[in-house]
């Protein structure tokens, strides 16, 4: 099994998921996999591990305790970001019509097959 299936595979259960990546922690993506492409999945990796950061930070602050997982929605989808090991991310896109509930679930799945993979 590759990152690449684990990220199919979350498709397969949640069409509505547009594409997803591994990422390092210096924000390049290890594995992309998109379902149509017209995503900039290095792109949004680097921004995403940038924000994450900067979210661990804040919530470390307020005393909410070390940082997991970044969900943001916009108009047009919805981006879940999750974090694998000290040093890697797995990212997904949605489509703005996803159940956010069940692509948490199938984050939380995938990165811990991407942590027994690494």
């Amino acid at each position: 099994m590759t990152f690449r299936d684990i990220i199919e595979g979350m498709h397969r259960k949640e069409p509505a998921i547009r594409g997803g990546a591994l990422a390092g922690s210096d924000g390049l993506s290890v594995e992309e996999w998109s379902a149509s492409g017209g995503l900039d999945l290095s792109a949004l990796c680097a921004e995403m591990v940038q924000l994450f950061k900067e979210s661990a930070r804040v919530a470390g602050e307020h005393g909410l305790g070390g940082a997991s997982e970044v969900f943001f929605a916009g108009d047009d989808g919805q981006v879940f970001f999750r974090k694998v090991t000290a040093d890697y991310y797995l990212l997904l896109v949605t489509s703005p019509r996803a159940v956010p509930g069940k692509c948490r679930f199938l984050l939380r799945q995938g990165a811990s097959r991407a942590r027994e993979m690494l």
